[in-house]
């Protein structure tokens, strides 16, 4: 017959490592895209202590869980009374979580009336909550916080129950993880895309506005008729009587020549004869 892990008159109390692989296989399989990180985290919290056997848990953070988060929250509680002991650890910042996530490891207080501060021992000894077991947290390789389990002065805090969290702790851990890589995603992506403002854009130099603004000229194709070369007649069409061809000036210092009439020399003048006078 299994002993309870919290309770020592508690004999017969079914082992709560099913209900605990249970909810660390639910935070497995959960999905951070679109998940409201705080009540996700907040569900675990009042899932833990009707499967571990004990009367309250906390997580606390050195972080806020979710960067995107503007209440910056770093608290999760199963009830009030577990909310009214973390809120006393984190202002005085002293009592188990607070040891635990400085020394990095896994600590018990069999009675939190008798250590710890003083507002802290008071608030126990009023809920009855004078037992706890603290587990760490890490996220990338060091200690972001730690998860609390509290327990009424009949519950035994042992290692068993510490390693019977472990599942729950990695799974936790890896959640967060994924929220703070999600949101660094997020950040990067909406810088990228922003524009700058005007006064923040490099200024273009002038040949770099120039080329972006001087048109290139058009050259004028050789098909378009001011270009186009005339070319033999086609049999049933007139050639054109005279095609003025390209006027070449003279060189300078030589006598033009006249040209020739279209039709030849004129032979309707006659030419002049030269009277010979008899000596």
């Amino acid at each position: 017959m299994a002993a309870s892990l919290m309770g020592s008159g508690s004999l017969g109390r079914p082992d709560p490592a099913g209900a605990l692989i249970r909810i660390a296989l639910q935070l497995g399989a959960t999905s951070v895209a679109h998940v409201d990180v705080a009540a996700m985290l907040s569900g675990v919290c009042v899932a833990l202590p009707p499967a571990a056997g004990v009367s309250g848990a906390v997580l606390m953070l050195n972080d806020p869980a979710d960067p995107r988060d503007p209440d910056a929250q770093r608290i999760f509680t199963s009830d009030t009374a577990a909310d009214r002991m973390a809120l006393i650890q984190q202002r005085a910042g002293n009592g188990p979580i607070p040891a635990a996530v400085r020394g990095d490891r896994t600590l018990a207080t069999p009675d939190l009336t008798r250590h710890g501060p003083p507002e802290l021992a008071a608030a126990a000894a009023d809920s009855g909550l004078v037992r706890s077991l603290v587990v760490p947290v890490p996220i990338a390789a060091r200690t972001a916080g730690g998860l609390q389990l509290l327990g009424r002065a009949d519950a035994v805090p042992d290692e068993h129950l510490a390693a019977l969290l472990r599942p729950v702790v990695t799974m936790l851990a890896a959640r967060l993880a994924d929220v703070r890589e999600l949101a660094r995603l997020e950040s990067l992506v909406a810088s990228r895309t922003e524009d700058p403002p005007a006064g923040d854009r490099p200024a273009e130099d002038t040949d770099t506005r120039e080329l972006r603004t001087t048109s290139i000229p058009r050259i004028p194709s050789p098909q378009s008729p001011a270009n186009r070369i005339p070319g033999p007649p086609v049999s049933g069409q007139h050639a054109p009587e005279h095609v003025p061809g390209p006027h070449v000036p003279a060189p300078r210092g030589e006598a033009r020549m006249p040209e020739a009439p279209p039709n030849g020399p004129d032979r309707s003048r006659r030419p002049r004869h030269r009277r010979h006078h008899d000596d």
